[in-house]
């Protein structure tokens, strides 16, 4: 005896036996379900492990916030990002509730002594270097959001990946060297 699903979401009972014609004519009337689905080559594990744009996002996401930050001090305001943060509630239980807090983003430009902007570009806490150097001279604050944009175009384009997997990989070497290491026995 199997039991089918129909279309009204009703169980039918069905004598089956192999060979017979009953069971022959059941499985070619009855629709292939996946038939009506469209497959994919991508996973989601894959589409995340892609590095390259992976430092891309978030570079542009860091640029993206720097701009926001500059137009923000243009116009004599500020400007702070709400995350959403686990918050240990109760020490005793260890109750953790999910709350929104205000992100103070710090700015990626400093003055030098001459009073002109420069923008030190920051990838994971480093500095990413282009052309050899740290930072780029913007001169004025009104120049400063047009420079972060073609910054943007630039890591759009794939221009800084190399600069990016450095600073990352920099990064990486920290934390390697930071962790301790297992007694040998």
């Amino acid at each position: 005896m199997v039991f089918l699903l129909t279309n009204d979401l009703r169980l039918t009972a069905i004598h089956q036996s192999i060979g017979s014609p009953h069971h022959e004519h059941m499985e070619n009337t009855m629709p292939n379900i996946l038939e009506t689905l469209t497959f994919s080559d991508a996973s989601k594990r894959t589409e995340v492990t892609d590095i390259k744009s992976n430092l891309r996002r978030k570079m542009v996401a860091a640029l993206d916030h720097q701009a926001n930050l500059a137009s923000a001090e243009l116009k004599g305001e500020t400007y702070t990002v709400e995350i959403e943060k686990w918050v240990e509630t109760d020490k005793e239980t260890r109750a953790k509730a999910r709350v929104r807090v205000q992100k103070i983003i710090r700015p990626m430009w400093y003055r030098n002594g001459a009073d002109a902007i420069l923008l030190e570009l920051r990838f994971a806490n480093k500095p990413v270097t282009i052309n050899g150097k740290p930072s780029i001279v913007v001169g004025t604050i009104e120049k400063l959001v047009p420079t972060i944009q073609t910054i943007r175009k630039a890591v759009l384009a794939g221009e800084l990946d190399t600069a990016l997997k450095a600073a990352a990989d920099s990064r990486k070497r920290a934390f390697k060297k930071a962790a301790p290491t297992k007694p040998t026995k």
